[in-house]
């Protein structure tokens, strides 16, 4: 792709879905992929005002500026990927996630599937992307449950959050050397089996501050884990994510007051927020204990062609 073009293609992103968390060089490589295909709409001075960007079965992005909404790109954008995905012999369209995203799925800023979460509000987020796409067929394809991104302001963390290496209740929670990681990974085995090939990366396992493991041990063993990112996304902005506690030891607080320690953790590191992204319903509450808000929605469609 030509750099004019991906500059093009970011800065739209950028436009439009000015609440995403996403790196800027992160979206650079999804939006610049090789294998993308994309559709490009420009006004009478040439500047790029709409685009469509898939990949596969999924559309990553399609969006257009909003002085030239309702004129029918989007439409004609939408058909024409629908098109391209029927004559690689795709059955089911994305929008969202496939192989990578830049969000999820369609931002949106109520629940798709309504279990009494609260609406959200950010700077360029509505429902209208979720209605444009339901319009034309897509619908929600999580079923009774919904994604979302939650972030929170790291000074509006709990004071007497525990810290790294703090031992509560018979729990030691500290970091993951080179010598757990093969027990973390048994531990995910049984925990939630979709996250060891994430702790199974050996670079968690160095001491290197950007992306660490925190574990939970007990009785000799490792009962939880999570993982601690610093600045991936953004500067001044940290995560904490695949939570996961052993069934033998879940009732005791152990996947909270993780959270807690690895939040505490980026706040001490002086990083100014932090962000979970394309989590799902339920973990509102684990999070929500630690301060943990939701801030944006995701219809997650999907479309027979």
């Amino acid at each position: 792709m030509e750099e004019k073009l991906l500059d093009e293609l970011y800065a739209l992103f950028r436009r439009n879905l000015p609440f995403a968390v996403r790196a800027e060089d992160t979206a650079r490589r999804i939006l610049g992929d090789a294998g993308n295909h994309v559709l490009a709409r420009r006004g009478p001075d040439g500047a790029l005002i709409a685009a469509a960007v898939i990949h596969g079965d999924a559309i990553y992005l399609l969006c257009v500026d909003a002085a030239h909404r309702r004129a029918g790109l989007g439409s004609g954008l939408l058909r024409e990927a629908e098109e391209h995905m029927r004559a690689q012999g795709v059955l089911d369209a994305h929008v969202g996630a496939g192989a990578d995203y830049l969000t999820p799925g369609v931002p949106t800023d109520a629940p798709p599937w309504a279990e009494g979460l609260p609406r959200v509000s950010a700077p360029g987020l509505s429902g209208a992307a979720q209605a444009f796409f339901e319009k034309r067929g897509y619908r929600h394809s999580w079923g009774e449950c919904n994604c979302f991104d939650m972030s929170m302001s790291l000074d509006e963390l709990a004071p007497d959050a525990p810290h790294v290496g703090d031992t509560v209740e018979g729990v030691r929670y500290r970091w993951a050397e080179a010598r757990d990681r093969a027990g973390v990974c048994a531990c995910m085995d049984g925990a939630h089996a979709e996250f060891t090939r994430y702790y199974a990366a050996p670079e968690l396992y160095t001491g290197a501050p950007a992306q660490r493991v925190l574990i939970a041990e007990a009785q000799g063993g490792v009962r939880g884990a999570l993982i601690v990112s610093r600045e991936a996304e953004g500067r001044g902005l940290g995560s904490v994510g695949c939570t996961a506690v052993t069934p033998a030891w879940r009732g005791r607080h152990i996947a909270a007051n993780m959270v807690l320690a690895g939040t505490r953790s980026l706040r001490d590191a002086g990083l100014e927020r932090a962000f979970l992204g394309y989590t799902y319903s339920g973990l509102e509450r684990l999070y929500g204990r630690a301060g943990y808000r939701i801030c944006a929605y995701y219809f997650m469609a999907q479309k027979r062609l």
